[in-house]
């Protein structure tokens, strides 16, 4: 309490009203009621003088603004019932309407529990940390959060928060998919005008499901917050318990005390739609940063733990039922490689982008086995006309993983969009039945052969440009290198992963070398010729027993997953993505963008990923990059790049044949200086192309190249405004 009543001396006047500066204004509403308000020490018992100035402090309020104090005496209080005497009518200010419309969803969730006598659960928590006012933090990933949580330190912008976590009806928050409940608090960051905050409209999400990457769980805080100078804010934070923390109670406890904070600018509606998880990305972001639980503070929530219910033993049921489902949620994350396997879905779900082709042909090789080629047209056409592009997907996948549904934008998107005519060819060792016949990627040279004659045929003899992934570039490589494919037809090539030189990674040597019994043909004497990367719970028992055994394939705690199908990918090819690069859909679905591998077709794989060069069919064996064949490269304009955390096959795969085109052709001259190799970080071996955010890290870069080749070094790509353009804008596409 100030001597003169002014700021200078003090923070509050003599009926606690708290100045806004040094002078004598003071907040609004804003007044200081316990024991702060005395200036010095009593040398008696404050209780009685505390109650005394309290209720002169009231008193002053009510005489300022007109308001009678009641002297009735007050009953018991119903938190489930209707208040006793009526609030006072009056006209409501704007800027108070969206808090009239928390506090009216508010008492419609306590009546619709207290009408059905409903029992709940409830506790307290405190987080603290550091967060930095900064609004260049665009960027919701891990680096930038703790970037900003760094710089908060060193600057010393602490940030805490005292939250009350009520659910009114468990057994609804338990059943509703979002697992909902109540926030109210408040938040304090002195770095962030306006604070302390005051939650507003808040809710909590436990363990609910991250459809933005596989097998993961979020604990998500959402609330409009305003502060004492009356701004609105909107506080969005989330926990990440993942795969990580598998068998980890160390990982497990971190993920659940770790919460990634965005404070954003409140933008009218953000939190209209409770089920839309991205709305808080509408705002504009203000600070980001980082909050911690603390041992001390875990404990006294869950001292703070407390059912309700009409009697004692609802509120024993209701403590017991939120108790086990936190235990069954956590046990389940924490014993995720024990847990009950995920098997491929009867039905689709997660198809944001359903691509489907203009045109879909048949192609028959001149051996007479027939594949397709699916043909988009372009959607935007630049000055340079439309140029053709030829795509070539790997060994047991289909033109899906370019043109992914499960993902907003995928590669078919964004060649078409730079004006491009795209064909995907299936060929006889991908997603057919056809590659049940026993085929080899040396086969498949023959459809890759017949494609280009469709190209040139229907689209003109003009030169193709070609990005061939994994298996698809090896059979391409075979083609060019044995004359099947004249080099002549070719513009230049984009090689995802390897070309001519495929090596395995570590692990998929390990396969090649283990046993007296090559894999291929132990499986053949057990399971037949034909392994299919798909499975089911009533599949035969000697691939349920396979199925049980791929839960130990040997991968680091970040890459465990209880998905059957992708379990068995990796056994016959390695691990193929980073399991973080992929969403839940594409992962829970990964079935439908893989077939299978015959026994020939393995045996070959593994024979050239040893030996480290591409070969013919077996008994031969023969070597087809030899110095001869290699000439018939010249000319050609070569991408080589490899995922840095490629499990399949090694980065020496690329970086060979890289060295090799250099040594042959020079890196200079009229014929050297066409070759080109990147290493992606953070990238596997598919997730490159069917990762969600391959439209920004990898698919770019690739248009470049054959921009460069295609249009000449002079052409710059000219953004449409398109869909695509609007959707990165308005931030959707970030993840």
């Amino acid at each position: 309490m100030a001597r003169d009543n002014t700021g200078n001396t003090g923070v509050t006047n003599h009926v606690g009203a708290v100045f806004t500066g040094d002078g004598a204004e003071t907040y609004d509403g804003l007044i200081v009621t316990d024991a702060s308000v005395i200036p010095t020490a009593l040398g008696a018992n404050p209780f009685a003088t505390i109650t005394a100035l309290a209720e002169r402090s009231v008193e002053a309020y009510a005489e300022s603004k007109g308001l009678t104090i009641s002297t009735e005496k007050n009953g018991i209080l119903n938190l489930f019932g209707e208040p006793q005497h009526p609030p006072l009518v009056r006209e409501t200010p704007a800027k108070e309407l969206d808090e009239e419309e928390t506090f009216t969803t508010a008492s419609q969730v306590i009546q619709s529990a207290g009408s059905t006598k409903a029992s709940g659960f409830g506790f307290t928590e405190v987080m603290s940390g550091f967060i930095h006012y900064d609004k260049r933090l665009k960027t919701d990933d891990r680096e930038t959060y703790e970037l900003a949580y760094r710089t908060a330190r060193s600057l010393c912008e602490s940030a805490r928060f005292f939250l009350s976590v009520q659910s009114f009806d468990l057994n609804q928050t338990l059943n509703h998919h979002q697992h909902r409940g109540m926030l109210t608090g408040t938040f304090a960051c002195p770095s962030i005008p306006g604070s302390p905050f005051m939650v507003q409209r808040g809710e909590f999400n436990l363990f609910i499901l991250n459809n933005k990457a596989p097998g993961t769980r979020n604990l998500t805080y959402d609330f409009d917050m305003r502060g004492v100078d009356g701004r609105k804010l909107h506080f969005h934070g989330y926990k990440v318990v993942d795969s990580s923390v598998a068998l980890s109670p160390r990982g497990f406890w971190k993920a659940t005390t770790t919460l990634y904070i965005t404070i954003s600018e409140y933008e009218k509606g953000i939190t209209s739609n409770l089920d839309d998880e991205d709305a808080w990305r509408k705002g504009t972001v203000l600070a980001r940063g980082i909050m911690h639980i603390q041992p001390t503070d875990f404990l006294s929530e869950i001292m703070t733990m407390t059912p309700t219910g009409s009697g004692l033993l609802k509120k024993t049921l209701s403590a017991a039922s939120f108790l086990t489902f936190f235990t069954r949620k956590s046990l389940g994350l924490l014993m995720a490689p024990l847990a009950k396997l995920q098997y491929p879905s009867q039905s689709y779900s997660g198809y944001v982008n359903p691509t489907l082709p203009d045109e879909s042909v048949a192609i028959y090789a001149e051996d007479k086995v027939c594949t397709r080629m699916h043909i988009w047209e372009p959607t935007h056409v630049p000055a340079g006309g439309i140029k053709n592009l030829f795509m070539i997907p790997g060994a047991a996948v289909d033109h899906q993983i370019y043109a992914l549904p499960t993902i907003p934008f995928n590669a078919v998107n964004y060649y078409t969009r730079a004006g491009y005519r795209v064909f995907v060819t299936v060929h006889r060792i991908g997603q057919l039945m056809v590659a049940e016949n026993m085929h080899t990627t040396y086969d498949a040279r023959l459809d890759l052969r017949a494609c280009l004659e469709y190209i040139r045929k229907v689209h003109g003899p003009e030169k193709v440009y070609t990005i061939a992934h994994c298996m698809g570039s090896v059979a391409f490589s075979s083609g060019l290198l044995d004359g099947k494919i004249p080099a002549d037809w070719i513009l230049g090539v984009t090689c995802s992963q390897v070309f001519m030189n495929p090596i395995w990674g570590p692990a998929n040597m390990a396969k090649v070398l283990v046993g007296p019994i090559p894999m291929d043909k132990l499986y053949t004497k057990l399971a037949g010729t034909w392994f299919n990367c798909s499975t089911s719970p009533d599949d035969s028992i000697i691939q349920r027993v396979v199925n049980q055994l791929l839960r130990l394939y040997p991968q680091s705690r970040r890459e465990m997953c209880n998905n059957a199908a992708c379990h068995r990918c990796s056994l016959v090819f390695g691990r193929c993505w980073n399991h973080h690069n992929l969403n839940e859909a594409t992962h829970r679905q990964i079935d439908r963008f893989f077939g299978g591998v015959n026994m020939r077709l393995l045996n070959l794989l593994m024979k050239m990923g040893y030996e480290g060069h591409v070969m013919s069919n077996a008994p031969d064996y023969t070597p087809l990059d030899t110095d001869e064949n290699v000439q018939r490269l010249k000319g050609i304009p070569f991408l080589l790049f490899v995922g840095r955390d490629n499990a399949v096959l090694s980065p020496e795969s690329t970086e060979r044949t890289y060295e090799r085109l250099c040594d042959t052709f020079g890196t200079v001259g009229p014929n050297g200086g066409e070759y080109r190799r990147r290493v992606v970080p953070g990238y596997g071996h598919l997730d490159p192309w069917m990762g969600r955010n391959a439209w920004k890290d990898v698919y770019p870069f690739v248009r470049e190249e054959v921009d460069r080749v295609c249009r000449g070094e002079g052409y710059k790509f000219e953004e449409p405004d398109d869909k695509f353009k609007e959707m990165v804008e308005e931030g959707s596409m970030l993840f």
